[in-house]
């Protein structure tokens, strides 16, 4: 079964971050897997939910001196 295929462009829609973002972290490392045919650069749907499921954070502790109202 071939995968649903993303630009760039679509990818940063997705996620809320910029296409220079996905174009650095190609040059860097760090970002999604993607798929290069010549010059043209694809994200597979699945790898990018992937990808967003492994950056998926719970919580941190909060310092309740920081937020009113808090209660410890």
């Amino acid at each position: 079964m071939l995968a649903h295929l993303l630009t760039t462009q679509q990818a940063a829609k997705i996620t809320g971050l910029s296409e220079a973002w996905f174009e650095r972290k190609r040059w860097e490392g760090g970002g999604p897997p993607y798929v290069k045919f010549d010059r043209a650069v694809r994200y597979k749907e699945s790898d990018l939910a992937a990808w967003i499921d492994a950056h998926t954070q719970q919580s941190t502790s909060v310092d309740s001196a920081s937020m009113p109202g808090l209660k410890r």
